[in-house]
């Protein structure tokens, strides 16, 4: 499937330049300045998937994934 699917995906990717914009500017401009725990998409604040808010489901991928480190969690 994935196959069938490059060809029709493959002029859409953004250029590395495009792709470090929205970084570049939530770390570098004053008008973002203070903004903290938002999701941003071509510089613009959106709002992130309904499952990214599920606070269960994050604590147990924290712990997994420090279980699978050998971190500690306290």
């Amino acid at each position: 499937m994935f196959k069938l699917a490059l060809p029709l995906i493959r002029p859409f990717p953004k250029t590395p330049r495009k792709g470090a914009a929205s970084s570049i500017h939530l770390a570098s401009s004053p008008a973002v300045e203070g903004i903290t725990g938002r999701y941003f998409a071509d510089s613009k604040p959106k709002t992130s998937s309904k499952s990214s808010y599920d606070e269960t489901a994050a604590a147990r991928l924290w712990q997994v994934s420090a279980d699978l480190v050998g971190l500690a969690v306290t």
